[in-house]
């Protein structure tokens, strides 16, 4: 969210969204009291921005929790609503959702994805989901099971014979990748160029946080020092896709794109790499968070190689497995749960808007945070407890849980990112058992998605006994 993150940002939004509605001071007896205010109230607005900037996990709880779940809250020149309750969240994105636009912090002008589904609106955006839509069809996900599962016996078999300790958010990083290539693009990873272009993309993802985060953004197309790297990695992304949506016969995706968008082929290009990065970086880590929270609860991880075994019965998981396998399904809504990838999403409103008892003037800027929501006792109790019982019930947690958002702009993958996650981690369950020291805390980082930290290391070695196909 570049107005959120870029404190010093010149096109601040000032208008004052009726938060002090009423507040200006009518009789001069009281000035010198509303300036002593406004001095007071100055310095708790910036001090809560650099608070955000530290922590904004803590920062956007602690607000949540102080007012409730609908906040209205300054941070230095913007003023902000913080929808956090599950009923409020869903009046918010569902009843209102058509009425919404993207926030302040989606970037159109950047040059790889400002014109791709997650940035675009009005009728662009309009025609790329129609566009990809069918790519996620049931029909459809059924027949990316073979392709998902054959990316994960290839990686499981590095560790066959012995235990070695891995930073497994890269590994499931460069293996999301190749599922999202082989599946959506029907594209070959077995070139030399693979490594160095799942590098290339990780390369341009850091850049666009950190220029998020800069004091000073240089115009994209500067090619000054600090930014060559980025623009190295960007020419690597840019040609590679271009080559595949120049492959004939053209991909489902790539045909379905240029027949959306005929006359526009930097939509086709941004609408392709919007796929690529986001696609598989959110359900990279949001695997490896499902891992690390295997290696700390050794109870679960047994539970889970029980069902496994007895579902599949030494047989390779298919895509009509997973249903027959609702544990699996648990592990990974509660992982999500407790890690979603997507941690902040940010709307505003052309019209007046109401989210429970509140009217809020027109171009609000409203923060949904699903790590918040998902981390409220109210909404689940015992939040900080890893325990996918929440979900093997018959009344099932909703409302506050959007790990892929809600409404219009929910996630259009969410269903073939819940069939890749459940077909890798039954395939690696097969074979492998992971290990951490239970005492460990790692903090998540909240960056574009929410990333592991660079010292979550796990051991990862073959089972003591299991069902190998």
């Amino acid at each position: 969210m570049g107005q959120i993150f870029g404190i010093w940002d010149v096109r601040a939004d000032r208008r004052d969204m009726g938060y002090y509605k009423g507040q200006k001071s009518r009789a001069k007896g009281v000035e010198s009291m509303a300036k002593s205010e406004g001095q007071i109230l100055a310095r708790n607005t910036v001090g809560r921005l650099l608070a955000f900037h530290r922590d904004p996990l803590g920062t956007l709880g602690q607000i949540a929790r102080d007012q409730g779940p609908v906040a209205r809250f300054r941070m230095g020149a913007w003023a902000f609503a913080l929808v956090s309750g599950g009923a409020e969240v869903q009046e918010l994105l569902n009843k209102n959702g058509k009425d919404l636009q993207k926030g302040p912090g989606m970037d159109s002008k950047n040059p790889l994805i400002g014109r791709g589904l997650l940035v675009a609106g009005g009728e662009l955006w309009k025609a790329e989901r129609l566009a990809v839509q069918p790519l996620f069809d049931h029909q459809r996900l059924k027949t990316y099971g073979a392709q998902i599962t054959h990316a994960a016996v290839e990686y499981r078999e590095r560790f066959s014979q012995n235990a070695v300790p891995v930073s497994v958010d890269g590994d499931m990083l460069a293996l999301t990748l190749k599922v999202v290539l082989n599946t959506l693009f029907s594209a070959d990873d077995t070139s030399e160029a693979f490594q160095d272009i799942s590098q290339a993309v990780q390369t341009v993802m850091t850049y666009f946080y950190k220029r998020s985060r800069s004091v000073v953004r240089f115009p994209y197309s500067w090619r000054v020092p600090g930014t060559l790297g980025y623009h190295r990695a960007a020419d690597s992304v840019t040609q590679w896709m271009e080559g595949i949506l120049r492959e004939s016969p053209p991909s489902f995706l790539a045909g379905r794109l240029q027949g959306a968008l005929p006359q526009d082929q930097d939509a086709v290009l941004q609408s392709a790499l919007t796929l690529i990065m986001a696609g598989h970086e959110t359900t990279g880590h949001a695997l490896s968070w499902t891992l690390a929270v295997l290696a700390q609860h050794p109870g679960v991880q047994r539970r889970l190689h029980a069902e496994v075994d007895a579902a599949l019965g030494g047989q390779l998981p298919q895509a009509s497995d997973v249903d027959v396998m609702p544990y699996l399904r648990a592990v990974i809504l509660e992982s999500l749960r407790l890690y979603p990838p997507v941690w902040i999403i940010s709307r505003s409103n052309p019209g007046p808007v109401a989210v429970g008892a509140e009217e809020f003037a027109p171009h609000t800027f409203f923060l949904v945070s699903p790590y918040v929501s998902q981390h409220l006792p109210s909404e689940f109790p015992r939040p900080e407890v890893f325990d996918p019982g929440r979900w093997t019930g018959d009344s099932l947690p909703h409302g506050a849980y959007l790990p892929f958002g809600q409404g219009p702009r929910s996630c259009v993958g969410r269903d073939f990112a819940l069939l890749e996650m459940q077909l890798i981690l039954a395939t690696l369950a097969q074979t492998l058992e992971f290990h951490a020291d239970l005492a460990q805390i790692w903090r998540p980082v909240p960056r574009l998605s929410l990333v592991p930290p660079k010292d979550m290391v796990l051991t990862v070695g073959p089972r003591e006994s299991g069902g190998r196909p």
